[in-house]
């Protein structure tokens, strides 16, 4: 028996009233977004190209 065919079974034989919970916590994990965050970036036209961001930081 795989494991598909157990969860159906166990399905089978839940009561109606908790069937409709089972469908959202299927759905939820079906469609769940992706973990990636956007980053957030600022525009400062090469401010910082040719300077040592590091030593600048501990003057």
């Amino acid at each position: 028996m795989t494991t598909k065919e157990k969860v159906q079974q166990e399905i089978n034989e839940m009561p109606e009233n908790l069937l409709e919970q089972v469908y959202s916590y299927i759905h939820s994990i079906k469609y769940r977004k992706n973990g990636k965050k956007k980053i957030h970036t600022f525009k400062l036209n090469g401010a910082f190209d040719n300077i040592n961001i590091r030593q600048k930081a501990y003057e």
